[in-house]
């Protein structure tokens, strides 16, 4: 009996892993006005803001009344925005997504645009989140406009989904999730609203899980 309830739990487990991933963000939808510090080395739970980002009332949410809006500042590239930070293991793989509006036109190729980025960090729990040196290039989708083209189009008026997904190179301790407004001009207002971060283990994780399981069903099968 007991080693069927082991099995059971170990089965179970592996195929959690596989159907379901956990949005790991804390408020992804802002409605609690989460804030964390920034600098965050620590791990507080909640939404590091800069550059003037703040959390922002409005009916336009794509839910609820909350948005994270990253003001357009007049220009001039202050890059304003918000992160939060987590543990994370070489060969992890994270999913960035989430929802983006702006309430104006963007210039064609104006540089006015919004930015959903994935930051790797050899820095490690406990009090070094984020922190040390690059373990790799930020990965990130771009929205809008950017000069040299491509990325996900924005339309005035539309919230527009986007995600990016990334594998956290050798050497990572912990990962930061971005919401960014690379603002040109004046047009470079952003609302993001419902993003979600998920993980998935790396490979060897879900072969010791198989493994467990395979061992498991071989035990029931001698009995």
């Amino acid at each position: 009996m007991k080693k069927s309830l082991a099995f059971g739990v170990c089965l179970v487990a592996a195929l959690t892993l596989n159907t379901q991933a956990q949005n790991l963000l804390t408020d992804p939808g802002f409605e609690n006005q989460t804030a964390a510090p920034n600098p965050n080395p620590t791990g507080v739970p909640g939404w590091a803001t800069f550059g003037g980002a703040n959390f922002f009332q409005t009916p336009l949410a794509h839910s609820g009344n909350w948005v994270l809006d990253t003001p357009d500042n007049g220009g001039g590239y202050s890059v304003p925005g918000a992160y939060q930070v987590f543990a994370a293991t070489p060969g992890e793989t994270f999913t960035l997504s989430g929802w983006i509006y702006t309430p104006n036109v963007l210039p064609v190729a104006g540089n006015d645009f919004a930015i959903l980025q994935l930051s790797f960090f050899a820095g490690t729990p406990p009090n070094n989140y984020g922190g040390g040196a690059g373990t790799g290039p930020a990965v990130g989708v771009n929205v809008g406009q950017p000069a040299g083209g491509g990325g996900v189009a924005l339309p005035e008026g539309t919230w527009t989904f986007a995600s990016v997904t990334a594998t956290a190179p050798a050497g990572t301790g912990s990962v930061g999730a971005y919401a960014l407004d690379i603002n040109a001009d004046a047009n470079a207002d952003f609302y993001f609203d419902d993003l979600s971060l998920t993980a998935v283990p790396e490979p060897t994780t879900f072969a010791l899980l198989g493994l467990g399981a395979t061992a498991m069903l071989a035990a029931r099968r001698r009995q």
